[in-house]
């Protein structure tokens, strides 16, 4: 399992191998990926090399060192303060997790009938749809639905979609200065699409964020519904105490 004369260092190898199997759920929610020494065993290294790999897991936010005891999976793996409304990649870097985007579905359409008729507005007659995948070694952990304004549709390329951030593509390439969004997080069930995308059973329970987000001018720059398989996320506000 773990090559000792590979190029990549055998802490990395290991943290790899404990990732993907946090990931994959192989510990459940708050479980125990062993001591360092049941790990040293396991992996027929040393004490130091388990620790380097156990702190990159803990840097990650993946994991939880408690003394004596042993290391605990996190029980929510990204965690988003709400201080600024942002994407899925940047919350991932924050945790220093290695985050592959995939982009299933880029195409100009018709702008769907079922949404908003000030969402319609905004958008135009067409409009661009993009599908985005986040995934952590191999494991999917939020999926994108996007709807931006079909005015853009030349101007934004699938791989700029897979590269940056909609909203470093509107600051940095089409330079619109960048104004407010709006924004709910609910529970819901994972539908056909999300459930596909995140391999996870149809209705499973599921955080679902809405936005809106707009240019500095008031104009609608996307539309957006992102899903996150529950246990992945989880989000905190500090707010000012009233009586009132």
């Amino acid at each position: 399992m773990i090559e000792k004369n590979a190029s990549t260092p055998m802490y990395e190898q290991i943290a790899a191998v404990l990732r993907r199997e946090i990931l994959q759920k192989k510990y459940g929610d708050r479980g125990c990926i062993g001591t360092h020494a049941e790990l040293t065993q396991r992996f027929g290294v040393s004490m130091i090399t388990v620790r380097k790999a156990v702190q990159l897991l803990h840097e990650e936010k993946l994991v939880d060192i408690k003394q004596g005891k042993g290391t605990f999976v996190r029980s929510t793996l990204l965690h988003d303060n709400l201080s600024c409304l942002t994407g899925a990649s940047n919350i991932m870097q924050a945790s220093k997790l290695p985050a592959l985007v995939s982009v299933p579905v880029f195409e100009t359409i018709d702008t769907p009938r079922h949404l908003d008729a000030d969402l319609r507005a905004g958008l135009g007659r067409r409009c661009l749809h993009i599908t985005r995948i986040h995934s952590v070694d191999g494991t999917p952990l939020s999926y994108a639905e996007l709807y931006l304004p079909g005015l853009y549709s030349r101007s934004i390329t699938k791989n700029d979609i897979e590269r940056f951030t909609v909203y470093q593509i509107y600051q940095d390439k089409l330079r619109i200065p960048l104004g407010v969004g709006r924004q709910s997080i609910r529970a819901a069930r994972a539908g056909c699409e999300a459930a596909r995308a995140l391999d996870i059973e149809l209705d499973s329970p599921v955080l679902e964020i809405e936005r809106r987000a707009y240019s500095a001018d008031g104009k609608l720059i996307e539309y957006m519904l992102m899903t996150y398989e529950y246990t992945k996320y989880s989000f905190e506000v500090e707010l000012r105490l009233s009586a009132t």
